[in-house]
């Protein structure tokens, strides 16, 4: 092998390694800004806002409204929750310790029978460790909502 075609691969391949360290040194650069925390408030002694992420849970209805053409006013809708940080989660209808519709790991769906009615409360609960069906292990609340609207 002439030494020309040495120096040229070993050239190319020194500007690989080199390349290829800035894209890591970069990337490194990226996620450790991505980690940083969020800024300091202005006034640390001022009490901190109410959550508003409702425990890091959410609980929705497709359809909602639920249009109900038949006169019976309940209808049919699937549900859909997901939570973060809870191990298991139960549905429970009217109350926090209502009839219950679903247990499941921290996010799932249930499709309901045509049973819901117009302002039924969906109770997303933390039951994880035996937790009890307290208003306070409520993570997140559905209303639903029933329409005859567009009914013909």
């Amino acid at each position: 092998m002439p030494i020309e075609t040495f120096n040229n691969q070993w050239q190319s391949s020194l500007k690989t390694r080199a390349y290829d360290s800035i894209v890591i040194l970069l990337a490194l650069g990226i996620l450790a800004m991505a980690s940083c925390s969020s800024p300091t408030p202005s006034n640390p002694k001022a009490p901190a806002p109410p959550s508003t992420g409702a425990k890091n849970a959410t609980i929705t209805a497709d359809p909602n409204p639920i249009q109900v053409c038949d006169g019976s006013g309940a209808g049919v809708t699937k549900l859909t929750w997901t939570s973060v940080g809870f191990g298991v989660v139960e549905v429970h209808v009217n109350s926090p310790n209502g009839d219950l519709l679903a247990r499941t790991g921290a996010n799932g769906t249930a499709t309901t029978a045509k049973w819901v009615t117009d302002g039924m409360i969906f109770y997303l609960q933390d039951v994880s460790g035996g937790k009890s069906l307290t208003p306070e292990n409520t993570l997140a609340t559905f209303t639903a909502k029933v329409t005859s609207a567009g009914c013909q």
